[in-house]
């Protein structure tokens, strides 16, 4: 036997996310009930400079109410691919478009209660271009030494998942 959702109801809808009590039987045959996030899932993109130099965004975040060093990053919109999305945000975000683009990791933010699903991609071939940004966004673009960002992570100055994870993998793939 595996796992079965047998009710679903929905509790709240948001722009982006929708909360949802599910009433189900887990692979081991025990019934409960598990809240979930439902979120249709995001990118993140590492934005890296020919000299290898990376950009770093300064975005205040209301949930927090905090400003954070993050990697730029958008949510997927209704049948838009990661890519897309990730060529959409980075020039929204940043004030840049590349040409190169490489995927270097998928991972969950939060599965213990979340779908979401982050797409991460490193973009070179970086060249200055424009677009207009969220309304609801207040972003700064740093351009920083790699060495410079792993800094900050150690530092816990970067504080964010999907930030901390493209730095990493993007570090340890270049060795």
């Amino acid at each position: 036997m595996g796992f079965r959702v047998e009710r679903t109801q929905e509790m709240f809808r948001g722009r982006y996310i929708r909360v949802v009590n599910k009433d189900v039987v887990l692979p081991n045959r025990r019934r409960t009930t598990v809240n979930v996030v439902e979120h249709p899932g995001a990118v993140a993109i590492l934005p890296v400079f020919d000299n290898g130099d990376v950009a770093l965004i300064r975005q205040f975040r209301p949930s927090i109410g905090e400003e954070l060093y993050e990697i730029p990053a958008g949510t997927l919109e209704p049948r838009e691919s990661p890519l897309a999305t990730a060529k959409r945000e980075i020039v929204e975000e940043t004030g840049y478009k590349a040409r190169r683009w490489k995927k270097i990791a998928e991972f969950y933010t939060a599965p213990g209660f979340c779908t979401e699903i982050m797409h991460v991609y490193v973009a070179r071939g970086l060249s200055p271009s424009s677009a207009d940004g969220d309304a609801d966004e207040i972003i700064r673009v740093e351009r920083v030494s790699l060495a410079h960002a792993l800094g900050l992570v150690r530092r816990g100055k970067v504080r964010d998942a999907k930030s901390i994870v493209g730095l990493l993998v993007f570090s340890h793939d270049r060795r």
